[in-house]
């Protein structure tokens, strides 16, 4: 039961992914390519490829996937990879609001895709999955404070529909309503696991590193020969660039996550990811020695 109604459409969302692919990916590959740097500087090159192709893919998958169901017992934003649940209960009124998002504080800004926490023009902060930065809005307002904007393509059919299913049910006290967000245990779990991964791979580190010898490859050519050899030492440098991702991914989780379960979830294998990256270029450089 219950009806699920599809964002405005922004048909140009694909076309800018691979635009901005080839705007940021060719010029880096290149550079790559030609470079003789440091393994610091073939670390640096790798992740940046990694984050942006994968962090492109990904909004651009959550655009073309996004929609919203108002069912039987609540209201849900699907974003293909997860799902936020909003009871009834826990919502205070629902309006139609023209506004414009002028600031994110947090979150990811694509054509056809604005997902995150915003500020938002006459509203104030808002959490959004919307496909425009501006026009008519579906506001939520929730029974603790919080509001969710989303932009359905008929959002006054929309407004009609999950004011009749709101109807049917009573309201849920604040407290009751904080049990909808995302569980702290989750957060704090999503932490401590990015944080293992890196343990594991700082572990592993310190476990070879007395049998490597002196000198080691440091960099590599197109076809992954060695061209170049350092001291060691140097992938303490890698082990210190690794260890700023477990810091950046607690500071975002802990403060933002609480907003979204897809949030911790994002983030929890972005930064695994990294941390296995960094994981296989280390096994790579002891299996050449």
């Amino acid at each position: 039961m219950g009806k699920t109604f599809k964002p405005t459409k922004n048909r140009n969302t694909l076309i800018w992914g691979l635009v901005f692919i080839a705007i940021i990916d060719i010029p880096l590959i290149f550079f790559f390519l030609i470079s003789q740097g440091s393994t610091v500087l073939f670390f640096i090159i790798g992740v940046i490829i990694f984050l942006v192709d994968g962090l492109i893919l990904f909004l651009t998958f959550l655009g073309k996937k996004m929609s919203y169901k108002v069912g039987e017992n609540a209201f849900t934003v699907n974003l293909g990879l997860s799902k936020r649940m909003i009871p009834y209960a826990s919502i205070s009124k629902v309006q139609l609001s023209n506004t414009t998002l002028l600031l994110r504080l947090f979150g990811a800004s694509w054509p056809g895709l604005h997902w995150g926490l915003y500020k938002a023009k006459d509203v104030g902060n808002v959490w959004v999955y919307s496909t425009r930065m501006r026009g008519d809005f579906i506001l939520i307002h929730l029974i603790n404070g919080k509001k969710i904007a989303i932009s359905p393509e008929n959002p006054r059919i929309f407004l009609e529909e999950i004011n009749t299913w709101k109807s049917k049910f009573g309201t849920a006290s604040p407290s009751e309503v904080e049990a909808f967000e995302t569980s702290g245990k989750v957060v704090y779990a999503q932490v401590l696991a990015v944080t293992a991964a890196f343990a594991v791979f700082l572990g592993y580190l310190l476990w070879i590193y007395p049998q490597l010898p002196e000198i080691i490859p440091v960099h590599f050519d197109i076809n992954w020969n060695p061209n170049r050899w350092g001291h060691k030492s140097e992938l303490f440098i890698i082990a210190g660039v690794a260890a700023l991702f477990p810091i950046i991914n607690a500071i975002v989780t802990i403060k933002y996550g609480r907003y979204g379960k897809e949030l911790v979830i994002f983030l929890g294998v972005v930064f695994i990811l990294f941390m296995a990256l960094f994981f296989g270029i280390v096994c790579f450089t002891q299996s050449l020695v």
